[in-house]
């Protein structure tokens, strides 16, 4: 037998003030009814990533980031950004180009990390604690606490970038065509892989989760569908666009990934299933827990 398996649903169980699903698929049900469910933990399903694959803080020397191309959208009293999906190549690097000297200036090195994803590489003193893209896009943006140096070399790194980029020809062009402008940059650090990886394998979560299993030294397969990885991520409820696709995407989860990690897990070929959306409430399931037929199905809303 070999450890629990992992699967990370960002948006499963949905938030407060939300309507709650009009249905739980059956499947899914029965594994609510039968385990036991906790408070979930983390800020974001790329952190709880790399927490598997042995990242740490670090407050000193060089580090990388993970900068996401954001358009931002002023409100009364702050700005939300959304992360920009459709940035091409030749975009991408023109972009780039434009901040060669505020990156030079920060005595910094960004490169594209994936196709219309930037990572960027400094060394700087200090702790920096915004929350991953997950967490952070699409909501209201906390001001970063300038209690530290990388901090203040970011906060003016990002100003930087958002004043080379107001009116560049890559945005008048998009702006034109109906798109959304690129209008700065969401830093994010999982720190530095200090610790050897809890998981051998990742499945899922894009080029994130690429980007951290590289550094790690991990296996990553594209397809969340992979039934033997040890950590596999499914962000789609993220994306849901409307009831409708929210019932298909969860029907997938408890057919597509979940029953085939329960077959498993009935086998004896893995100790526990664990269901986590990130800060909200994790799912644990044990073989003696499935065993346990006399107990009721609950759905997502009474969990």
């Amino acid at each position: 037998m070999t450890g629990p398996v992992e699967v990370l649903v960002p948006g499963l169980w949905l938030r407060q003030g939300e309507e709650p699903d009009p249905e739980t698929p059956r499947l899914l049900a029965k594994m609510l009814g039968r385990g036991e469910v906790t408070p979930g933990v983390g800020a974001g399903w790329e952190s709880e990533v790399a927490a598997r694959l042995g990242f740490h803080a670090a407050t000193a020397g060089g580090r990388r980031w993970l900068a996401v191309p954001v358009s931002l959208t002023a409100g009364m009293t702050d700005a939300v950004a959304q992360a920009v999906e459709d940035l091409g190549a030749d975009d991408a690097q023109a972009l780039l180009r434009s901040i060669h000297p505020e990156l030079e200036s920060a005595s910094a090195v960004m490169r594209e990390a994936a196709p219309g994803l930037f990572e960027l590489e400094l060394e700087a003193e200090g702790h920096w604690d915004m929350p991953p893209p997950s967490a952070a896009l699409g909501r209201p943006i906390r001001v970063p606490r300038l209690d530290s140096a990388v901090a203040r070399r970011l906060q003016v790194l990002g100003n930087a970038v958002q004043m080379a980029w107001f009116g560049h020809p890559v945005n008048e062009e998009r702006v034109r065509t109906g798109r959304a402008p690129v209008q700065g940059l969401w830093f994010w650090s999982p720190g530095v892989p200090a610790q050897a990886p809890a998981v051998r394998s990742i499945a899922g979560g894009g080029a994130v989760a690429a980007w951290l299993a590289a550094a790690a030294g991990v296996a990553w397969s594209a397809d969340p569908l992979e039934q033997h990885a040890d950590l596999t991520v499914v962000d789609a409820l993220l994306r849901a666009e409307h009831a409708g696709r929210r019932g298909d995407l969860l029907a997938s989860l408890a057919e597509d990934v979940l029953q085939p990690r329960l077959a498993r897990l009935r086998e004896g070929a893995i100790s526990e299933i664990r269901v986590h959306d990130p800060g909200v409430a994790l799912l644990r399931l044990r073989r003696s827990d499935w065993r346990r037929f006399w107990r009721r199905p609950k759905t997502m809303a009474q969990s």
